[in-house]
């Protein structure tokens, strides 16, 4: 598989399908730059490559997830305490199934699969309706990793809210998630 460079939008903008103007988080653009730097020609870095100091900038908003195989599962080792507190629950030690129903196809964890099949960053902008009183927009960079520089091993994701809302008190159901890939 040949490297791809972390794609960058001009002016930190990029639009949905509908042409509607969004915000990428310059964190999550920094942190695709490390990312980047510390892969250097090789299709991906490794978790030995990223200590605590040189992630210090995003600590509260990084996740580690930890991918095992036979059955494939997603595994939250670590989730920083700005993402707890946006999801109001500490998903550590928990595997993806406990809480999420069918993670493979759910439009809130299909990024973190894509990053993990395709060994490829995977930059999402996501509105989430959890409840009709609830919701909020956020960034999400999934990044691979990998033990062995063939296959994903872990994924390292950054997550910031970008905004909280308070829905009109009619949800349309169908639009759970506004997504862009690139």
């Amino acid at each position: 598989m040949a490297a791809s460079r972390f794609p960058y939008v001009p002016d930190g903008v990029a639009a949905d399908v509908e042409g509607e103007p969004l915000a990428i988080h310059p964190d999550l653009l920094a942190l695709g730059g490390l990312w980047n730097e510390v892969r250097g020609d090789r299709c991906m870095p490794a978790r030995r490559d990223f200590t605590p100091e040189r992630l210090r900038p995003w600590l509260g908003n990084l996740a580690l997830i930890d991918v095992s195989e036979d059955p494939l599962r997603l595994h939250y080792r670590l989730v920083g305490t700005n993402i707890v507190e946006s999801l109001k629950f500490d998903p550590t030690g928990k595997d993806f199934e406990e809480f999420v129903v069918d993670p493979l196809h759910n439009p809130l964890t299909r990024g973190l699969y894509r990053c993990l099949f395709e060994a490829q960053p995977v930059f999402e902008v996501v509105r989430p309706k959890y409840n009709r009183y609830f919701s909020f927009d956020y960034n999400r960079l999934s990044l691979p990793l990998s033990a062995d520089g063939r296959a994903v091993s872990m994924i390292l994701m950054g997550e910031y809210v970008l905004s909280r809302s308070q829905p009109p008190l009619s949800v349309d159901r169908r639009e759970h998630a506004t997504k862009i890939w690139f």
